[in-house]
């Protein structure tokens, strides 16, 4: 087989579009699920990001315009700190998205406008990495129109940020596009060079991903270099890694498939591959693959002498390649279209064609590219040789510093003696009073965590009696229907008791579910005398922000047991969480009768009781007003209106924002 005679387009995007499979279908589903229930625009635009690397064609757009809007309404309004890098990396990659989008389409103007944006945001907010994820997307674009002086530059400047940042897959990428620009330039050593360097990379870190396609490129640059053994090692490669994946070939993967099929002479299925590759690329408008496909078609119909198929094939490549202005394709479809009519002896068409060939050839080959190639190289291996050779220099320096030091030493031993023992007690007096001071500051913050500790653990043995009292009550009413419902609920809640009162913070979400399950168990023991809610701010995020346990427990014990117990008709209680003047505030409100009333029935049944909750209510604020200076305001309803009833607490919580 004469494969020099067979020369293989060179197709250079990456595989980045996939069939999803059963398991990618769950993730999205599940994924979306997420997103509904999710109220905090972080977590949303995190799961939008999940949702486009997951989503399947035609889907994923969606999610990452949704995306864009999320990130960029949250920007207008100007976050500062965590949340600004935050919105601009996700605006950032729905800006770059978009770009890749454009670039599909052929409409490569747009593309460059969007990539450069995204640029900008990147810069702004210090993501360097994006900066250069988007630079070699602009460098992609210059590659196809032949721009390749300027894809360097951009390529240098992409590699350097890569390896600063420590993105070797980054890396990988910059080496397979220098790669594929040497290949254009019939360098196809240098092509190897690069494509292998690429390969290592994205082996070391795994990146299955790009497996089948730096295999094709490194069979093709075999190929080019007449080592067919070896090119058809990897080639064949290539088609294992695709048929083997649990993921279906898109139109570039069928595209290499059919060319592989090409060098084995298997030429209907080569045409089966090529026609499924141009199938999608019509079905996507990627008019590049479009061109691709055309010209993989008219190779295998030229082999199989059908020249009118071939010719026909090839003047829609050339079409296609003259509307989207890119030199590369406009070349493979004029060589092809030169081959074609020299071997039918149509001689004025063949010259045609080979014109265009030559004036596009030397667009891809010029010598101004090659030479920014090696400017490029010898300016990074210089710069790279600067900072060694600065690190070398430095290194010496210090070695002679090193040494006059010891030299001065030698002379001076007994002064230096003294001074160092001077200096070493009185940095032994400094830290020893630093550790004293600092040991008590510590012990005294345990000391304050485990009062509270404490005081967590002493409302349990309180509830747990009276709560057991009204089981038996229940049960001596042979109320088993009530006994029963009581006693789950009970035990739900001393579980979530015992888990929370070994901790000192947990998230509000916890909180609101720990004090939901106490009013229904009160409410259960009260039959219904009373109705309550609890409402959080919108504003706060009960995921991540985190507050001491059953802060407000005794506050609504006291209120149903000392305010609603003594009312006549149904009750309420209300508790609410909310952000006022940057200071997280409680308020728990019972329309009772009210603090004077409950002194006067309490003088009169002449109870020698007090209540506990009432005990822990004050140690326990004590404690947290030494640590976080909270004050509590409880104001009877009375006071301030004749006509309501009841008593309202209001009071600072602590909290973390994790």
């Amino acid at each position: 087989m004469d494969y020099s005679s067979k020369s293989i387009s060179y197709i250079f995007l990456f595989l980045l579009l996939f069939h999803l499979g059963t398991s990618q279908n769950k993730m999205v589903e599940a994924l979306k699920s997420e997103l509904k229930l999710s109220k905090h625009d972080t977590v949303r635009c995190d799961i939008l990001d999940q949702l486009i690397e997951v989503a399947a064609e035609g889907e994923w757009q969606k999610y990452n315009e949704q995306l864009s809007q999320l990130a960029a309404k949250n920007l207008a309004q100007k976050p500062t700190g965590r949340l600004f890098t935050l919105y601009s990396k996700y605006y950032a990659t729905a800006l770059h998205n978009q770009g890749v989008i454009y670039s599909e389409q052929s409409d490569d103007e747009k593309a460059i406008q969007l990539f450069n944006k995204s640029i900008e945001v990147s810069k702004n907010s210090g993501n360097k990495n994006e900066v250069a994820i988007s630079l070699q997307a602009i460098a992609q674009i210059d590659i196809r129109k032949g721009n390749n002086t300027k894809a360097l530059n951009q390529l240098y400047e992409c590699l350097k940020i890569f390896e600063e940042v420590g993105d070797e897959i980054g890396i990988a990428d910059v080496h397979l596009n220098i790669g594929n620009i040497c290949y254009f330039q019939r360098d196809y050593n240098k092509a190897l060079e690069h494509h292998i360097k690429s390969h290592d990379l994205y082996v070391k870190n795994k990146y299955e991903v790009a497996f089948s396609t730096i295999n094709f490129k490194i069979g093709v640059d075999y190929n080019a270099l007449k080592d067919y053994a070896k090119a058809l090692q990897y080639l064949q490669k290539s088609i294992d890694l695709i048929e083997n994946s649990d993921y279906g070939p898109n139109s570039v993967a069928y595209l290499n498939i059919a060319q592989i099929y090409i060098y084995q002479n298997k030429y209907e299925k080569a045409l089966d591959y090529a026609n499924k590759g141009l199938s999608i690329a019509e079905s996507m408008g990627n008019k590049v693959e479009m061109n691709h496909s055309h010209i993989i078609l008219s190779k295998i119909f030229r082999l199989q002498k059908k020249n009118d198929l071939s010719i026909s094939h090839s003047l829609e490549a050339l079409k296609i390649g003259q509307e989207i202005e890119h030199p590369a394709e406009i070349n493979m479809a004029a060589k092809q279209l030169y081959e074609i009519y020299t071997e039918t002896k149509q001689t004025e068409k063949a010259n045609q064609y080979h014109q265009l060939f030559i004036e596009t050839k030397s667009i891809l080959d010029n010598q101004e590219s090659k030479n920014a190639l090696l400017e490029q190289k010898l300016k990074y291996e210089y710069e790279k040789k600067e900072l060694l050779t600065k690190a070398e220099n430095e290194k010496k320096l210090m070695e002679i510093t090193s040494a006059n030091e010891r030299n001065n030493l030698r002379k001076n031993i007994w002064l230096i003696v003294f001074a160092s023992i001077l200096v070493l007690l009185a940095i032994s007096a400094f830290f020893l009073y630093k550790n004293f001071k600092q040991k008590s500051i510590i012990t005294n913050q345990k000391n304050n965590l485990l009062k509270q500790k404490l005081l967590v653990s002493q409302m349990n043995p309180h509830f747990i009696f009276n709560s057991l009292n009204a089981i038996q009550n229940y049960i001596f009413k042979q109320d088993s229907l009530k006994a029963g419902n009581y006693l789950s609920q009970f035990s739900e809640l001393i579980r979530m008791i015992l888990d929370y009162s070994r901790k000192d913070y947990i998230s509000i979400d916890a909180e609101v579910k720990l004090l939901n399950n106490y009013l229904e168990l009160q409410k259960l023991r009260f039959e219904n005398k009373f109705d309550f809610a609890i409402v959080v701010d919108d504003k706060i995020d009960r995921e991540s922000i985190h507050i001491p346990p059953m802060l407000a427990q005794p506050f609504i014990e006291n209120a149903i047991e000392h305010g609603i117990f003594y009312k006549k008709d149904k009750g309420r209680v209300d508790v609410r969480l909310y952000f006022e003047n940057n200071a997280l505030i409680y308020e728990i409100e019972d329309d009772g009768v009210g603090m004077e009333e409950a002194m006067k029935l309490k003088n009169k049944l002449k109870s020698s009781y007090e209540s506990l909750a009432t005990i822990i209510t004050k140690e326990r604020m004590t404690t947290l007003s030494e640590q976080a200076k909270s004050n509590i305001e409880i104001i009877d309803k009375k006071q301030t209106s004749p006509s309501h009833s009841g008593v309202k607490v209001k009071f600072v919580v602590p909290f973390k924002e994790i």
